[in-house]
């Protein structure tokens, strides 16, 4: 048995969560903390590690609430960008906690249409508008116009592993190596500015970027903001390597290393024999192994020979080899190869319903039963799409029914 979950105490929790009591009926079960929800949680773990980026977010915030309130502040603003650039004008965006990639977005945004906030909030800030002029000051300083360039640089990172992990069929294999590749891009932007940074320094001559008088940007600004660039950018490496730990996920990277082709130390067998092969204790009673340890032990290099021999294997396709065509060979590997088939690494699938079950059963149709949710979403999710629906049928079955009093 496998547990997903987003790492909530009430799933996670030792004694009284979900995980804990699962593992009461099944003790070799194995609980999983979502690898998306980990790569969400590093990034706001650095964020709220360093003052500077904690502001920032409150910022971009303060300034999507400015112009969500008012449409015609939103038309003003998209007007003055149609005239800044040929480009249609990117929708301003809320960074949100339980929203992964937002604060991306949402940083992708100040930067496309900054020059364009700065003449909005100016032209509110001449007729009285305090806010604005409030605003105005904040996005004019040095800080945080290279902050938002120093963060298209670094999120990006953290966005592509974010989802790499959003992905339905996210293989074991490409865990670990993702994780060391984000922290090596990361490594690398500690020490050189990403290009995004660069430009910023390029366009910035004489106190202006874009033709902008920029505010406080002293020498001691820039140290200030190099110190804190150089914070941020190490406390999100610190993040991930405390979000996957080298010795966590041992039962996941074991099936990992037998079923990847491309692997095969006879000691990654090591982890799984110790957990499937070996007596539980629980309740004071004792769980028999799941596989017998010695078999899978002398059977180990003989498996991992045959699976070299088929050639081209990936590790869904190893697992699919050993069930069906190995599994009288290599009994006990048979059953370890469906139990790594049944591990969820990821709880995306959940998160993708209830978004689905959010965008159907809205405020306004809050009186939807239970029923007629669950089909559409059925009809939703796998239905055929738009271009192969046919409407006719539908109408012709709908005017066939009988009326309803009313």
């Amino acid at each position: 048995m496998g547990l997903g979950s987003d790492g909530a105490s009430v799933m996670m929790g030792a004694h009284a969560g979900v995980g804990a009591l699962l593992k009461k009926e099944s003790v070799f079960a194995v609980q999983v903390h979502c690898i998306a929800h980990r790569v969400a949680l590093a990034a706001s773990d650095a964020s709220k590690a360093v003052q500077m980026v904690a502001n920032y977010k409150r910022t971009i915030n303060s300034v999507y609430s400015f112009y969500k309130n008012s449409a015609t502040r939103t038309s003003r603003l998209r007007e003055l960008s149609a005239t800044l650039t040929d480009e249609d004008m990117i929708s301003l965006k809320q960074q949100c906690a339980v929203c992964w990639l937002s604060l991306g977005k949402a940083v992708s945004a100040i930067k496309k249409n900054w020059p364009a906030l700065i003449m909005e909030l100016s032209e509110e800030a001449a007729n009285g508008n305090a806010q604005s002029q409030g605003l105005l000051n904040i996005i004019r300083s040095y800080k945080f116009i290279v902050l938002t360039h120093t963060l298209s640089d670094a999120l990006p990172v953290m966005d592509k592993l974010n989802k790499c992990f959003q992905r339905e069929d996210v293989n074991l294999g490409c865990i670990s190596p993702m994780i060391q590749a984000s922290v090596a891009a990361l490594t690398h932007l500690r020490h050189i500015p990403g290009p995004e940074e660069q430009s910023f320094h390029r366009e910035y001559v004489d106190g202006k970027f874009k033709d902008v008088a920029v505010t406080e940007g002293t020498e001691k600004h820039v140290r200030t903001f190099n110190n804190t660039r150089r914070q941020y950018i190490e406390e999100l490496i610190e993040a991930l390597e405390r979000r996957f730990p080298h010795d966590d996920l041992n039962i996941l990277k074991g099936f990992d290393l037998i079923f990847n082709p491309d692997r095969y130390p006879v000691s990654c067998a090591k982890p799984l024999m110790e957990h499937y092969g070996t007596p539980k204790e629980t309740d004071g009673s004792t769980v028999e192994p799941l596989i017998s340890r010695e078999n899978a032990q002398r059977d180990v290099v003989p498996l991992l020979t045959a699976l070299r021999g088929y050639g081209g294997l990936n590790f869904l396709t190893a697992c699919e080899t050993v069930i069906r065509e190995l599994g009288d060979i290599f009994p006990d590997w048979a059953k370890l190869a469906k139990i790594a088939c049944t591990i969820p690494v990821s709880s995306v699938a959940a998160e993708r319903g209830f978004s689905l079950q959010n965008r159907i059963k809205t405020s306004i149709r809050n009186r939807m039963s239970e029923e007629k949710v669950t089909r559409l979403m059925r009809i939703s999710s796998s239905g055929p799409g738009l271009k192969d629906f046919n409407f006719h049928r539908a109408a012709e079955h709908f005017n066939g029914m009988k009326l309803r009093r009313k």
